[in-house]
């Protein structure tokens, strides 16, 4: 199972951090951590760099937590989490956010 890990500073979305594999198929046919692994790739491609203040991209793991004053940033990761959430809603055997 994904298990996603929603990070807050003062009661204001911050970052995300993923783990796991969904196995909802084979390894290289699993849509959904294909679909989960777009999202988190293509959502760290759309930050602003000077508005990262730790990120992590590994097999199995992602993390991004942006500066305090990170509007832009902030902004991409609601983004992300909505659309995670929309995974979640139709694969919750596969993906967990919390």
């Amino acid at each position: 199972m994904i298990r996603v890990k929603k990070i807050f500073t003062k009661n204001e979305l911050c970052g995300l951090e993923v783990k796991g594999h969904a196995n909802s198929d084979e390894h290289g046919k699993d849509l959904v951590c294909a679909g989960v692994s777009s999202i988190i790739t293509g959502g760290f491609n759309a930050l602003v760099k000077d508005e990262i203040e730790e990120i992590t991209l590994e097999e199995g793991y992602a993390k991004v937590v942006v500066k305090s004053d990170a509007n832009y940033s902030r902004i991409v990761l609601d983004v992300m989490l909505t659309q995670l959430l929309t995974i979640e809603e139709s694969y919750p055997q596969n993906i967990n956010i919390k």
